[in-house]
């Protein structure tokens, strides 16, 4: 079975995530996929006030607004249970010890030029492909960065890195955090249903 790792604040999660998530299943030929909000991101700041249970629940509204997830994506809480930083070694391993062998791990631009500064980067890489989007549009300098950052993990590693290529939807859950604070409508980023629970709970004004 070919799994892929899906991991994020997702505060709140939106149409750029699932648009990622659905083009991961696409073009890894994922047999099933485990989308993971964590509990305290070891690279991210989380916002005052955050809540794991809020946006654990906003992203199994958000995945099960869209029926071709049905079946395929999983929305598991095993980091929101675990006390502590999320470290992703200590997730895969969970699904190492689960017994599955062909793992597939998603990451973004920032994830992948920090990787090597990750907790046991190098013990994650002996456990999984790296699945690499890009989920903005990038500038020379930065496809140099991402180009070198792999290059390095391939010759020193022996990495195994695949890219994911699509068109992204270019915003950031912070800038939908600011767009409904200040009162805007975010309606357009967001599924339907997420967007009426964010309304029914007052959340981020």
């Amino acid at each position: 079975m070919r799994v892929g790792i899906f991991g994020g604040t997702f505060n709140p999660v939106h149409n750029g995530h699932l648009k990622a998530a659905r083009e991961f299943i696409r073009q890894a030929a994922l047999d099933r996929l485990y989308v993971i909000p964590d509990r305290v991101p070891p690279h991210k700041e989380i916002t005052e006030g955050d809540d794991p249970e809020l946006r654990l629940e906003m992203t199994r509204i958000a995945f099960g607004s869209v029926p071709e997830f049905a079946g395929r994506a999983v929305v598991s809480d095993i980091e929101i249970r675990n006390p502590g930083k999320s470290y992703t070694y200590r997730t895969l391993c969970h699904f190492v010890q689960m017994g599955f062998s062909d793992l597939y791990l998603y990451c973004g631009t920032d994830m992948l030029l920090t990787f090597d500064k990750w907790h046991r980067f190098a013990d994650i890489l002996s456990m999984c492909t790296v699945a690499y989007a890009a989920r903005e549009r990038q500038d020379e300098k930065i496809r140099h960065a991402v180009e070198e950052k792999k290059s390095f993990l391939l010759e020193r590693y022996d990495a195994k890195i695949m890219d994911i290529l699509f068109e992204p939807i270019e915003i950031s859950s912070s800038e939908i955090r600011q767009m409904v604070h200040r009162g805007d409508d975010a309606s357009r980023y967001l599924p339907s249903p997420l967007w009426e629970w964010i309304k029914e709970k007052g959340l981020y004004r």
